[in-house]
């Protein structure tokens, strides 16, 4: 069947425009479904001033906006998900009554814990959209959306259960600056995923209440072990070589060490205002103030051993002094 595009976004945030522009940059033909229709006209202007300036697409011919779902995801090969994990259920919805019985291709974008079934969102997909799926994929890694539109070199995991699939859209994104790596340890590196961000809170929350740089260290190392932990706890897997992927550790510290993080500066209000006052300067969702709810339940339920998570947590809940942050290790001593 020959499409009108290639790949159809569900979404018109940062990441997917920087994904957009890197498909444009390799004369893909690519549709983006949005409900601002500033932002959709922003678009199909040749930028996305509201995360990208005035800046302009590689290859703007090759993008076309629209608040039409029916016009992007009956017209195009690949559907990315590309909208915040909150929305993952509606929109999901929203697809397959456009749809009907027809059977898709999904690329997941979202990364976390779905909070009612407690699902990797590869996993919730699977089960809410399965007579409509047809090959699922996940893009995972350190990637700041920024970085990727300003054609900065970017090397990211893809995950899904399907080779064939995989291998298609690694020659579909890869060119001289961004790279796809593809990787089978689908559950391991989605939990690496969700926990970092609510790792890059804590982080975030001791930058602010010491400035050492050995403290930061033991704390991402500390970090590490613990998602390592959680992730052998759940699956009874000890083969860790997932966590040297890009989406492992490459994902964990950058997300653990910019300002350019939402988690990370998020952690840094907090050291600085406290949980409510920095939950009232926050615009949109936290991804990592999410997943510490569905994460709390987990560590509980499975009766895991995680210190520094759990301190994070209580910080989150608002049942810890956020500078107390690192008392765990003391106690522990």
């Amino acid at each position: 069947m020959k499409y009108k595009y290639d790949f159809g976004f569900i979404g018109t945030g940062a990441y997917g425009s920087a994904l957009a522009n890197v498909l444009s940059y390799n004369n893909k033909k690519i549709s983006m479904y949005g409900i601002d229709q500033k932002e959709i006209e922003d678009i199909n202007n040749g930028h996305n001033q509201k995360y990208f300036g005035s800046n302009n697409f590689f290859n703007k011919d090759n993008i076309f906006a629209t608040n039409n779902l029916e016009e992007v995801v009956l017209n195009s090969r690949y559907i990315v998900l590309a909208i915040p994990s909150s929305a993952i259920r509606v929109v999901l919805k929203q697809i397959s009554d456009v749809i009907k019985f027809k059977r898709i291709n999904l690329i997941n974008l979202s990364k976390g814990i779905e909070p009612s079934t407690e699902l990797f969102f590869s996993q919730f997909i699977k089960k809410k959209f399965s007579k409509n799926l047809k090959n699922l994929a996940t893009l995972l890694g350190p990637s700041f959306a920024i970085e990727i539109f300003n054609k900065e070199l970017t090397v990211i995991n893809i995950v899904g259960e399907n080779k064939e699939y995989n291998d298609e859209l690694v020659n579909c994104f890869n060119n001289n600056y961004f790279k796809l790596v593809e990787n089978n340890n689908e559950i391991g590196l989605e939990l690496f995923a969700s926990l970092k961000n609510v790792l890059a809170i804590g982080l975030g929350i001791a930058s602010i209440a010491t400035e050492s740089r050995n403290t930061n260290a033991a704390l991402i190392t500390i970090g590490i072990q613990e998602m390592i932990t959680i992730y052998q706890k759940l699956t009874n897997d000890y083969n860790n070589d997932f966590v040297y992927q890009f989406a492992g550790i490459g994902d964990t510290f950058l997300t653990c060490t910019s300002v350019k993080s939402r988690n990370y500066t998020f952690g840094t209000m907090i050291g600085e205002f406290g949980i409510n006052k920095a939950l009232e300067k926050t615009n949109g969702t936290v991804e990592g103030y999410t997943t510490a709810k569905s994460l709390d339940k987990i560590i509980k339920n499975s009766n895991i051993n995680a210190p520094f998570f759990e301190n994070i947590i209580q910080i989150l809940s608002d049942k810890k002094e956020h500078m107390k942050i690192c008392d765990f290790i003391t106690k522990n001593s």
